[in-house]
């Protein structure tokens, strides 16, 4: 004998059917589909199928989360089984101001730079770094507050790090670049009759992408710099860019630039509050 009841797989039924029309209905309407008496419905209302339910001025429409469950099998060993959480609401947060970074080579870089990135998602490589900046340097952008230590100053950089990257993106975009000066159809057969380099060149690159966004409050570095008013929101935010920047030049570009040799230009695009495009050129 089955241990799922006949309500339960009504309740599957009714949902589904319900899920695929998007049609509202009223708690009533449900209790009545099931067959659960009042108690009973209450108590598997509150465990098994509310996480499925959007509640809309008073009565409900199924979650398009529930398209996870929309077969008997699949209802009955995760939803009726369980008491767990099966949707999430969420709170938004909006950043009107950010800075993004995305970052051009070629795949065969992609497992040092993997290498130098991850050390960066570890506290003792980041203090590491940091502490390779000239004092001086490091006082500008995160100068030294009252009573502070260094190591105080390098801990206090550290959590601001922290709260802002929380990781990187990588995708793979497939390109056809020329090498060198623009040619004639002519002139690239006859090189390619002298020599083996290609005029057209097929390449994979690897886009390294980082997003950063800037918000200002009371316990904000940029909050805290001298010179700027608390009463100047787009100074202060400016401020916080600045250091997005400083930081992300002194770690990342700099770790990149360490591991990535042989590339001739590497490119990296800067979006956001900034549009600029930043190339890194061998320096013959």
């Amino acid at each position: 004998m089955s241990s799922f009841s006949s309500e339960q797989k009504a309740a599957f039924e009714f949902l589904r059917a319900k899920w695929a029309s998007q049609e509202l209905f009223s708690r009533q309407e449900f209790q009545a589909a099931t067959g659960y008496d009042d108690v009973s419905f209450k108590t598997y209302f509150s465990k098994q199928f509310k996480g499925l339910l959007v509640q809309v001025n008073g009565s409900y429409r199924v979650s398009l989360a529930f398209w996870q469950y929309a077969s008997w099998r699949m209802f009955r060993d995760n939803v009726v089984t369980q008491n767990r959480i099966l949707t999430r609401d969420y709170d938004r947060y909006c950043f009107e101001k950010v800075v993004a970074f995305e970052f051009f080579l070629p795949l065969r870089n992609e497992e040092y730079l993997r290498a130098a990135l991850d050390g960066l998602f570890y506290k003792d490589s980041i203090k590491f770094r940091l502490k390779t900046i000239r004092v001086s340097e490091l006082a500008e952008y995160f100068p030294l507050r009252k009573n502070e230590t260094p190591d105080e100053q390098i801990e206090r950089i550290c959590m601001w790090i922290s709260e802002k990257f929380v990781g990187y993106s990588i995708n793979h975009v497939s390109g056809r670049f020329r090498k060198g000066g623009l040619k004639t159809k002519q002139e690239v057969l006859e090189d390619a009759a002298k020599s083996p380099e290609r005029y057209l060149i097929d390449e994979t690159t690897a886009v390294v992408r980082f997003i950063f966004p800037c918000k200002v409050d009371q316990n904000s570095e940029s909050s805290g710099s001298a010179g700027q008013s608390l009463n100047d929101p787009q100074a202060l935010l400016d401020k916080e860019a600045e250091l997005v920047r400083w930081v992300f030049d002194k770690l990342f570009v700099q770790s990149i630039l360490e591991v990535v040799n042989g590339e001739v230009e590497i490119w990296l695009l800067e979006s956001g509050m900034r549009n600029q495009l930043h190339i890194f050129s061998i320096n013959d």
